[in-house]
Formats: C-alpha cells, sequence, structure tokens
C-alpha cells in the first residue's frame, strides 16, 4: 500500500470486511461495521487479536465463533480471500491510497475515544494520516445553501487557517466545498471524509496537489470504489463531529436531512460542543440552538480570535472522552488494548472535497472441495506488507489456480468463484495460463485442468 506496510491485524481485518469488488456472486458477505463489533468482542474476551487468526492456534477458536453470532464457514471464506485482497490492494496503491484499521497506531484516537465499539473497523485514505490526530472545527451545512452562508463559509474557513486550525468537513458540494475552499486558499489544512468515491476523490487533480503538499488528507470507512448511497451518507456525519473539537453548522433545514440529523445526533451524545451560526438563513437554526446548540455570534471582522471565542464560550462541563470505558475493541476489536491517551481540547479545522458512496459487491458460489488452510491461500506479499505488482499478482493467482486444478479440471465460473475473482480477470488469466501451457483447456464442456490431466481426457 502506499507509503505504509499493511499490519498483520489490517490484514485480517481487511479479509473480514473488506470489499473487493465480486461480492454479489459469492455465498457470504463480509462483515459489516455492527458484526464485526461482536467479533471483537469476541475475540477480546479470549485475548486475540485478528492477527492471531493466521495461526493454526488462533484459528482453533474458530470452532466457537458460533458464540458471537457468526457462521464458521462463512468466517472460514472470509479468511481465503488472499487473492482478491491482493488485486484490490495493487488497485488502490496505484490511486496513493492506504488502508489502517482500529489496531494501527495512525488510528484516530479521537474517533476510538468518542466512539469506541461504534468506530469503524477500517478507514481508507489517501494523504498525510497525521493531520487526523490534528483536530480543528468540523464545518457542516446544507449543499443547497444560499451564497451568502457559501462567503461566510470561505471567511470562517479561512480565519481558521488563520489561525492553525484545521477544517473538518464531508467533502460534499455547498457549505462543505466551500469550507474546503476557503481553508486551502489560506494555505490551511483540511480533513475530508467522504462518503464515496475516495478513490475517484484522491485522483482529482486539485486534490492530489493538497494531498501531495500536505494540506489535505481525505478518508472514508467505506469501500475506496463506492459510489453515491444516501446510508453511508448520513452514517458519515459522526466521522466528521468526532474528528473535531468544536463543530460548526452553517445552514441546516427544519426537521429533515443530514446537517439537521446529524447536529441533533451530537447534541445527544455531547461528543464536541455544537455552534451555530446565528442569526442564520436556515430554518432549523434557530431551532437547533432552541435545543441546546451555542449561538455562533461572532463577527468575523472582529479582533477576538475563533480560539478566544470559543473558549469564552464553551459549555461549563466540557465535553471528554469518557476513559474509564476504554475497552479491547477500541484498538481494532479484537487487538490487544492501548494505553490510555488523552485527546487534545483544542481547535484543528479540516476540510476535503465530497462525495457519498455505496455499492453492492458479489459473491461466489459455495464450493464442496476442501477448502485450502488459511495461511496458505493469503499472499505473501499481502502477508508481509510487500508492495504489489501485477506480476506478483498474475504469479499468485497461478499459485492457487495449480492448487485448486490438482483437485480436477473446472470450469471458468468454477475458477472465479473459488478463487473470489472478477470473472473478467478470470478469463484473461485463465487464457494466459493457458498461452504459457501452464494449464490445458479442455473441450465439451469447457473446462480447464494440469497438463497430466489434460492428457487423461
Amino acid at each position: 500500500m502506499s507509503q505504509q506496510a499493511l499490519t498483520a491485524d489490517t490484514e485480517v481485518v481487511l479479509l473480514m470486511c473488506g470489499r473487493f469488488g465480486g461480492e454479489r456472486e459469492e455465498p457470504f458477505q463480509p462483515l459489516s461495521a455492527r458484526e464485526y463489533g461482536e467479533f471483537a468482542k469476541w475475540l477480546n474476551a479470549r485475548s486475540l487479536r485478528p492477527a492471531d487468526l493466521l495461526s493454526d492456534s488462533g484459528r482453533a477458536h474458530l470452532s466457537n465463533v458460533h458464540e458471537a453470532k457468526l457462521e464458521g464457514k462463512r468466517v472460514d471464506f472470509l479468511l481465503r480471500r488472499g487473492t482478491a485482497l491482493a488485486l484490490a490492494l495493487e488497485r488502490w496503491s496505484r490511486g496513493g491510497l492506504w488502508v489502517i484499521s482500529r489496531g494501527d497506531p495512525e488510528f484516530p484516537k479521537r474517533l476510538k475515544h468518542r466512539l469506541k465499539h461504534a468506530a469503524p473497523p477500517l478507514l481508507y485514505g489517501a494523504g498525510d494520516k497525521s493531520l487526523l490526530e490534528s483536530g480543528g472545527l468540523a464545518i457542516i451545512g446544507s449543499r443547497d445553501a444560499t451564497e451568502a452562508a457559501l462567503e461566510f463559509t470561505r471567511t470562517v474557513a479561512s480565519k481558521c487557517a488563520g489561525e492553525g486550525l484545521a477544517v473538518i468537513s464531508g467533502g460534499a458540494r455547498g457549505v462543505d466545498a466551500a469550507a474546503m475552499q476557503g481553508a486551502t486558499e489560506a494555505g490551511g489544512k483540511s480533513i475530508g471524509i467522504l462518503a464515496s468515491d475516495l478513490l475517484k476523490m484522491s485522483l482529482n487533480r486539485q486534490n492530489r496537489i493538497g494531498l501531495q503538499e500536505g494540506q489535505l488528507v481525505l478518508i472514508s470507512p467505506f469501500y475506496p470504489d463506492a459510489g453515491f448511497n444516501a446510508g453511508n451518507a448520513m452514517a458519515r456525519n459522526k466521522y466528521i463531529y468526532t474528528l473535531a473539537d468544536q463543530a460548526l453548522v452553517i445552514e441546516s433545514a427544519l426537521g429533515s436531512g443530514g446537517t439537521w440529523e446529524g447536529a441533533l445526533e451530537d447534541l445527544q451524545k455531547q461528543w464536541v460542543p455544537l455552534y451555530v451560526r446565528t442569526p442564520g438563513s436556515g430554518p432549523g437554526n434557530a431551532e437547533l440552538v432552541k435545543r441546546g446548540g451555542i449561538a455562533f455570534t461572532l463577527a468575523i471582522e472582529a479582533d477576538e480570535t475563533l480560539g478566544e471565542f470559543f473558549t469564552r464560550t464553551a459549555p461549563a462541563a466540557p465535553v471528554v472522552a469518557d476513559s474509564s470505558q476504554e475497552s479491547l475493541l477500541l484498538s481494532s476489536a479484537g487487538d490487544i488494548p492501548e494505553k490510555e491517551t488523552s485527546i487534545p481540547s483544542a481547535a484543528g479545522v479540516v476540510a476535503a472535497p465530497e462525495m457519498e458512496t455505496v455499492t453492492s459487491y458479489p459473491v461466489p458460489q459455495e464450493t464442496k472441495l476442501a477448502e485450502p488452510d488459511v495461511a496458505e491461500t493469503l499472499s505473501p506479499f499481502v502477508a508481509t506488507g510487500q508492495e504489489v505488482s501485477s506480476m506478483d499478482v498474475y504469479a499468485d493467482f497461478l499459485v492457487k489456480l495449480t492448487q485448486l486444478l490438482a483437485e480436477g479440471p473446472k470450469s471458468e465460473a468454477d475458477v472465479a468463484t473459488l478463487l473470489g475473482l472478477e470473472k473478467t480477470q478470470t478469463k484473461v488469466w485463465l487464457q494466459r495460463a493457458v498461452e504459457s501451457g501452464s494449464v490445458g483447456k479442455l473441450k465439451n464442456p469447457v473446462r480447464y485442468g494440469l497438463a497430466l490431466q489434460q492428457s487423461l481426457l
């Protein structure tokens, strides 16, 4: 992966929860965040880390995985997706993406402390991961905000940059885009939490400049190729708030919409102080103040800084993470607990371009063939964290294919299903294997087998 070797823990979490394409045709789906949370508790109860599942002694525990409300066949299938994972890593690496899980030291401490077991199992991203610890001001608002609201947003973001505060946004159009623009043009730092199209956004020319200069980091808890999905867009809200030190609602609808729902959730959970532009042009602004939001009345042209204003108006009972509740889950659902780390309570603001995404993925048919050992099915370069090349991936495929065909000839569909690959890629590689003489192609019906099998038939 980009700028980092994949840790063994993250490798296993990716196998369990990651989507690599083609899942729709598979018999078992990756674990959801909620399912992984339960699985993490199960691992913790046995003092296991995800990486322990790569060893014989660790896998022995899977005979009791039903205690985590999971089917053993499903877990075993997911752990055998090494080839599909290798292909995905190669694609993401070309786009400059990295992946971290809750057990990695770079995983944002604010997310672990504030969301605890609800922190996402994985974060995909591009850019400087250290920005995720900077805190800052989350700037939130409607996609269809008025021009006056957008100009106010750009001015606030510029002021953040001047005070060394990062701007955090959801990377969407409207207020999100204006916040990022204001911070970037003023030389500030931005954090974008995307609900979709992370890979596409990381390759955007303007974003690449910010990523390369260390001014921008883009992250998403969703599959890097996922498309827009309203559910993901709503789910992403909590990450915007919990990565910040304060939040500012620029403009909100009344009673509905992502901005409204996200603000109410923050007021309920009290992750960070919620400021609301007052007076605001959005009908929901006044109601949010009535419900506990803090009126943001700072005149942007005033001498008082944002930092001074936030200090003066901070709630009497500061919002602080409850460290007494820290569990093993925070270090990677199933990891060994980390030492308590305090969360900086000052500013930092980060912004990024916006998107929303979610995609469904296929799943292969269940096989009756003997299932290979987990450790054997994991690609060497995945297990060691080395960079992946096309040659490495094809060579890995050829090894797995030879092992598979040793049990007898298989159709193209069988090979794709049993190795968890997309049909198009399987077809290309099988043709290459035939042309090189590595395997033979049988007819009536069309199947692929080893040379010895072909001569016998």
